[in-house]
């Protein structure tokens, strides 16, 4: 009964790491995701800007990740919507990026 409980835990706190969180893989994550979409915009945007941020083992995180810092690093005045990527690699080391698409 003990090896039940335990593994049914296990299982458990396996599932729900990742509820209300990105999608990620367990020993790899590659996933880019729609963030947000301004609707009055009929054109996607030419322009494209990113920020990145870095964080290691979840104990040392570093960088701007931010909307604005992407949206300066593509000299985007009107955004016309923003993409998510995050990337991981056994958990160990994760980067989070912000994509800017606008004019």
């Amino acid at each position: 009964m003990k090896k039940v409980i335990l593994g049914a835990a296990v299982v458990l706190a396996l599932t729900l790491t990742s509820c209300g969180a990105m999608m990620a893989g367990a020993l790899f994550t590659d996933v880019t995701t729609a963030y947000a979409a301004v609707p009055t915009e009929q054109t996607l945007g030419t322009r494209e800007g990113r920020a990145q941020a870095t964080s290691i083992l979840g104990l040392i995180a570093t960088g701007d990740a931010g909307i604005n810092a992407a949206a300066r690093a593509g000299g985007i005045t009107r955004i016309t919507h923003i993409d998510r990527r995050n990337r991981s690699i056994l958990g160990i080391i994760s980067w989070h990026e912000t994509i800017v698409h606008g004019n």
